[in-house]
């Protein structure tokens, strides 16, 4: 029996009671494309919330009757347990939504060059399913590729027409842009205009937003490139030099280790978290 379904087992009805206080979560699951229903999802937050509560409390417990009074002990454990269950499962609550918003970010990052591929193959004149199938076969794009093979799949496999299955998967996609592209899409079939007029032009559109953020990119790198040496790199100079001449007429070691945790720890780190900012706000990544 998996974990999933051993949390439906014991979750289950419980689950479906709480289904109309958990809507968003069902919308996030299918954004997030995780494979899970409402219930099966709320089942694995709960059970995996109460078995940590259980773990926490036996080991709190442990550790903080070597320090205080038995019963003592047990009341504090039962609150801190009790306050990191409750942040755990809020980390299930928000995790599909933080999904979702990751592939919509990396989905606006590829969808001008998508876009582009998807008018060049229009132009021979094959089918749209024609289009997400070979569009779905190169990784390079992707989760842009993924939602074009799930069209292919509702098609293939579900036995849903082309209009339809753009239609569901414009309602389940997090990208607000490939939203609007797919309802363009099925709207230019259902009326019967030029497929490659429209993709044409949205990719254009998207090319010219594309290189717009590419600018600003390069705006807020210059930014941060300064703050980066103004306040870490010669901040940490004057720091070290400061404290050299406060050492040299103290001599006290405090400041040596002060040093040390600044140059090796304290540097590094804020170098780390300055590259990750950088690469969280890249359109190229």
């Amino acid at each position: 029996m998996s974990y999933v379904n051993l949390s439906y087992r014991f979750f289950g009805n419980f689950s479906r009671s709480l289904r109309p206080y958990f809507i968003d979560v069902k919308e996030d699951l299918q954004k997030a494309n995780m494979n899970y229903t409402l219930e099966e999802y709320m089942s694995v937050a709960m059970f995996t919330t109460i078995v940590a509560f259980f773990i926490e409390c036996v080991f709190l417990s442990f550790l903080m009757g070597m320090f205080v009074e038995p019963a003592l002990s047990v009341v504090l454990s039962l609150i801190l347990a009790s306050a990191i269950s409750g942040v755990l499962f809020f980390i299930f609550y928000t995790y599909p939504v933080t999904v979702a918003k990751t592939r919509e970010n990396k989905i606006r990052k590829v969808l001008p060059f998508a876009v582009s591929y998807l008018a060049t193959m229009s132009s021979s004149k094959v089918s749209p399913i024609i289009l997400f199938k070979t569009l779905s076969r190169f990784k390079e794009y992707g989760h842009v590729a993924e939602e074009a093979g799930d069209i292919a799949n509702s098609v293939d496999l579900f036995g849903l027409t082309s209009d339809a299955a753009i239609r569901k998967q414009a309602k389940k996609t997090p990208s607000k842009e490939l939203r609007e592209l797919l309802w363009g899409i099925n709207t230019v079939i259902s009326t019967g205009g030029d497929l490659t007029d429209y993709l044409n032009k949205k990719s254009e559109d998207l090319m010219s937003e594309y290189r717009r953020r590419i600018r600003k990119y390069s705006q807020d790198l210059s930014l941060y490139v300064e703050i980066y040496l103004t306040l870490i790199i010669t901040g940490s100079i004057f720091f070290i030099v400061l404290s050299s001449i406060i050492a040299a007429l103290s001599a006290g070691l405090e400041t040596v280790v002060i040093q040390t945790f600044v140059v090796f720890i304290l540097l590094p780190l804020m170098s780390i978290a300055f590259i990750v900012l950088i690469k969280s706000i890249s359109p190229l990544e």
